[in-house]
């Protein structure tokens, strides 16, 4: 079963292809099995680590507006754009850790996940 955390991330209006590049050059992984579409682009970034961004469509303003229903902070709603980290079997942490660092580091970022939802904490994953 996978495993999904959620990076809702304040841009600027960045792109998915600019937003995906950005991210992945400042946690320096490797990119494998790159796909795009309009709005997204998804890879394989590490030994059980699945990275995808999404900005500028209706579905992830949609997504940001029902999150933000139950973000206490407000932080949530400034959102537009969105970064997936999709664990699943031998997960390397030193990937999900540099991707969600990088992040931080260029935007302003909310995390989220189904389980602890706006509690989830890097340092305890």
């Amino acid at each position: 079963m996978a495993y999904e955390i959620h990076l809702y991330c304040r841009t600027g209006g960045v792109g998915a292809v600019a937003g995906f590049d950005a991210l992945t050059a400042g946690a320096a992984v490797s990119v494998e099995d790159r796909h795009s579409g309009e709005g997204w682009v998804s890879a394989e970034v590490g030994g059980g680590c699945q990275l995808e961004f999404s900005a500028g469509t209706p579905v992830v303003a949609a997504m940001i507006a029902e999150l933000a229903l139950s973000d206490e902070s407000g932080r949530v709603v400034a959102a537009d754009a969105i970064a997936t980290l999709t664990l699943s079997g031998e997960v390397e942490w030193s990937v999900v850790s540099a991707v969600w660092r990088a992040a931080k580091s260029l935007w302003d970022v909310v995390p989220h996940d189904d389980g602890s939802g706006f509690a989830v904490d890097l340092d305890a994953l």
